[in-house]
């Protein structure tokens, strides 16, 4: 009698956990397959005297017309140079295929003495990732200075560009990405909190919302995205927000934790959201990890930049090899199909 109820009560437990798994294989979740590309590195470290020469991160793309625009941090000095801080600059390299890239060679604004470091460039697009020009302009926000505070500039060509005399247009905002929904622009970006009892707190994804970029606020429901799962350490950073479909996707990168290593990593994750709002991590995370051994990216890929590109989307990241550079080289991965499975009714 004992041994029937032991029975019944396993059948019925695993009964439970059979109908869980398909209720949960029955809503809309993240498909995280991602596939480096053959031919990474992109894009590598300038040479001679290059703004470049030592460091390029922070890959921002957009697509006008049949072109690919690659937005870039570069820095010449650093820790080979003597020097702890590097003043970065922004660069862009131009493709017809996505793949293969023409680097402009400069610079695409000089420092000033209040913006005296240029990082993180974004470019406003839209929700499904579409470049927005507005009265023939485009626009390109990027962090000024180690405050981080949030520069914009203009430009009718994408080459060209003319600082906005109104910026900072936010301020102590790193790593800021921005979409326009509607008549709303959300800028989402890394809020570095005040360390708490000497001790640092995690950086954090926040949101700020407004009609135009001059009247960005703050959204009451910050943070939007913390750390939490166990593969983070110490920090969320480079938010990237698009929409399929009905469902909100951000990338984004963080400290890597793994067993495997010792040494400090970081890899991509992925969460979704109805709203863009609230969001919910996806389960596969990291999406995206360092390769052992890689030549280009064997300790960091971060920084990352996706656009959809007819039956795929390409994904363009940072990667790191050692500690003599920031970063070393940007690459590309790309998924075929969906982000998100389709909800099964």
């Amino acid at each position: 009698m004992r041994h029937d109820c032991l029975r019944r009560r396993v059948v019925f437990i695993f009964s439970v956990l059979v109908i869980s798994a398909d209720l949960y294989s029955q809503e809309s979740k993240p498909n995280t397959v991602w596939t480096k590309h053959p031919q990474n590195p992109l894009l590598s470290l300038g040479t001679g005297d290059e703004f470049d020469r030592q460091n390029i991160f922070a890959p921002a793309i957009v697509k006008d017309g049949s072109k690919y625009f690659l937005f870039y941090s570069g820095g010449p000095a650093g820790p080979r140079s003597g020097e702890d801080h590097v003043r970065y600059q922004i660069g862009l390299a131009r493709s017809d295929d996505g793949v293969k890239f023409t680097k402009l060679g400069r610079p695409l604004l000089k420092l000033g003495e209040r913006d005296n470091f240029h990082a993180t460039p974004a470019l406003l697009r839209d929700g499904e990732g579409t470049l927005v020009k507005t009265e023939g302009m485009w626009h390109m926000v990027f962090c000024g200075n180690r405050a981080d505070d949030v520069e914009h500039a203009t430009s009718r060509d994408g080459i060209d560009w003319e600082k906005d005399s109104r910026s900072p247009i936010y301020r102590r905002a790193y790593a800021p990405n921005l979409v326009q929904v509607g008549d709303e622009i959300r800028m989402y970006f890394i809020h570095k909190p005040p360390r708490k009892d000497w001790q640092a707190v995690p950086w954090e994804v926040h949101l700020a919302t407004g009609r135009d970029l001059h009247s960005l606020k703050p959204h009451a429901a910050n943070p939007v995205l913390v750390v939490s799962q166990p593969w983070e350490k110490g920090a969320l950073f480079y938010p990237y927000v698009i929409k399929e479909g009905a469902t909100w996707v951000m990338f984004y990168a963080s400290y890597y934790q793994d067993a495997s290593f010792k040494d400090q990593r970081t890899a991509i994750g992925m969460a979704t959201s109805a709203d863009g709002v609230a969001w919910t991590k996806s389960p596969e995370n990291p999406v995206l990890t360092p390769t052992p051994a890689s030549p280009y990216d064997s300790r960091y890929v971060s920084s990352q930049s996706v656009l959809r590109d007819g039956d795929h989307y390409k994904m363009y990241f940072a990667s790191r090899i050692d500690l003599i550079h920031k970063y070393f080289a940007i690459g590309l991965a790309t998924h075929t199909g969906p982000l998100v499975s389709a909800k099964r009714e």
